[in-house]
């Protein structure tokens, strides 16, 4: 009785509004980020649709509800919608512009998620096939917030850097000059745009039949971004032929049904859309959306959220002469190994329903930089900086 009141006397302080909140039940903090300003309906994304919506003043959502004019048919309160993703393709802007519905995505929310993803399978990958990056080039498609995370491990990591981003480099980011086909030529490839599916800067089979032939040989092709990026039969068909490449996808054309499912026997390593998956980035998209909104309600800003400890929360070093690969796999697969993800996939999917259960299911890990580092001598504190952890 006592938390309905404080609900009551904190609604009535936000101007005598009472909102309902219809959010999506994969964000794990939806309560306890919203419910100072009202009631908040949690329900599986794929599920919401527009009887739903009748009485909703607030809409909290992921990439899979699409919002469009059948969603929102019904929905006569609503005054704000969020998307705790960074692409906002599977929402019609333009129809929320004109029914001045407001609107936000959680730009940057996932980026480190993402930066730690691409790492460990780096990783994985050099460990396997005795790699050293040292050297190696790497071309980053895509320089965002989650692109730049991703500059930052690859520099831990020794590599020199080609990046691709031609809206940035119009807006005036000179260091985003590279070509796509340059990009493409590099001994890493990870993608990291938006789905864009028409326009100057169009995104959807950015990588295709044609210029797939540019990955030069032994080069390892990640797809963090997604799905309809890559041409998935045309991958398909070119790994056929060039058993060379190593193959890395979180992201399919068709989730959650994967279109071309041959594909799966081809690549190194494959999972169900979950590199932004940490236990950070899903809590950090609803603060980040929470403020926005009380922003553009004109509400009071959202009480502080405090990112729970982690299990392993420090790590105290000994006497080492060099930070080699060994210690850095030990240190980076202490807090995530992508293998787990990528062997449950691999002997769990057998279509969309288990596709979604994956990641409805997914046990959350936390983000490098929960891991505090002491007792690090001065030579290795930047190089485990970039990588991502917090060093004391």
């Amino acid at each position: 009785m006592q938390l309905i009141n404080e609900v009551f006397e904190l609604a009535k302080k936000n101007k005598g509004l009472f909102m309902k909140f219809l959010c999506d039940i994969a964000l794990p903090n939806s309560t306890e980020i919203f419910s100072q300003y009202g009631e908040v309906v949690l329900e599986k994304g794929r599920s919401i649709d527009a009887s739903m919506l009748e009485d909703v003043d607030v809409l909290i959502i992921r990439s899979i509800t699409k919002v469009d004019e059948n969603l929102l048919k019904n929905a006569k309160k609503l005054k704000f919608v969020g998307t705790a993703t960074a692409g906002m393709d599977h929402i019609d802007t333009a129809l929320l512009d004109k029914l001045n519905i407001a609107y936000s995505n959680a730009q940057g929310s996932n980026c480190e998620s993402v930066g730690d993803y691409i790492l460990s399978v780096l990783l994985v990958l050099a460990s396997k096939y005795d790699l050293s990056f040292e050297g190696r080039s790497i071309g980053i498609v895509g320089c965002g917030y989650v692109g730049s995370q991703v500059e930052l491990k690859a520099k831990a990591l020794g590599m020199r850097i080609v990046k691709n981003d031609p809206p940035r480099f119009k807006a005036g980011d000179i260091s985003c000059n590279a070509t796509l086909e340059d990009a493409l030529s590099c001994d890493v490839v990870t993608l990291h745009v938006p789905l864009v599916k028409e326009g100057e800067y169009k995104t959807h089979h950015l990588v295709n039949e044609d210029n797939l032939k540019l990955l030069k040989k032994d080069a390892i092709f990640i797809n963090a971004s997604r799905g309809n990026v890559v041409d998935n039969k045309a991958l398909s068909a070119f790994l056929d032929e060039r058993k060379d490449i190593k193959c890395w996808l979180d992201v399919f054309e068709g989730e959650p049904e994967i279109m071309c499912k041959e594909l799966l026997d081809k690549v190194e390593g494959a999972t169900a859309h979950i590199a932004g998956y940490s236990y950070e980035s899903k809590r950090r998209a609803n603060v980040m959306l929470a403020d926005t909104m009380s922003k553009v309600l004109k509400l009071d800003s959202p009480k502080t959220y405090k990112m729970p400890t982690p299990e392993i929360s420090s790590l105290e070093f000994g006497r080492i002469d060099s930070l080699d690969y060994d210690l850095i796999n030990r240190l980076v697969f202490s807090v995530y190994d992508v293998r787990r993800d990528s062997l449950k996939f691999r002997y769990s999917f057998i279509g969309a329903k288990s596709f979604d259960e994956m990641r409805q299911t997914y046990r959350e890990r936390r983000e490098l930089s929960s891991l505090h580092l002491k007792n690090v001598d001065e030579k290795f504190k930047e190089k485990l900086k970039l990588l991502g952890f917090s060093v004391e």
